[in-house]
């Protein structure tokens, strides 16, 4: 065995188990810790929207209106919404790139932005961090089970039960 192998044997053996994330694509990602306070932070930058009150004439009082269809579809948007940043927040700061398919253009690639451009959804190309995020979401992890991987082995990584990930509006200070 040269030194080389015996290097990369122990940085493998140091490397938590479990860390690995295989896409249905082929591409590899590793999972790696995030700080589970910035994503409390992250999610209390999205309030869930306040329930509204209307005047009870035979209580004589405000009351609190949940059954409101405008409430109701705000709520849900908001559920959408606050999902998808701490979806997104769980790869951009919890994956790194390990490896791609010989065929398959990486986040740096022209193909792939040009074929997102053609849908006409605001693009930043020029920031790193954008095309990751974005390639990962749109050609890296193209199946529903590709994104449930990576949250539950980043969730997991993170310290975060599996139910808080599922239901972002259970993290405190996003209420």
């Amino acid at each position: 065995m040269s030194d080389i192998e015996v290097v990369k044997a122990v940085e493998q053996a140091q490397k938590p188990e479990g860390d690995t994330i295989t896409l249905s694509t082929g591409v590899v990602l590793r999972g790696k810790q995030v700080p589970p306070l910035i994503l409390v932070k992250i999610l209390a930058a999205f309030p869930r929207p306040k329930i509204p009150v209307w005047i009870s004439p035979t209580m004589g009082r405000e009351m609190e209106n949940p059954s409101d269809p405008d409430y109701i579809e705000r709520v849900n948007a908001w559920k959408t919404e606050s999902s998808n940043v701490m979806l997104n927040a769980l790869i951009l700061l919890g994956t790194e790139l390990v490896s791609i398919p010989k065929k398959m253009a990486g986040p740096d690639g022209k193909d792939w932005q040009e074929e997102y451009e053609i849908l006409g959804i605001p693009m930043t190309p020029e920031n790193k961090n954008w095309r990751y995020l974005t390639w990962i979401t749109f050609k890296a992890a193209p199946a529903i089970e590709d994104l449930n991987l990576i949250k539950e082995v980043v969730g997991r990584l993170s310290g975060i039960p599996e139910a808080k990930v599922e239901a972002a509006e259970q993290f405190p200070g996003s209420k």
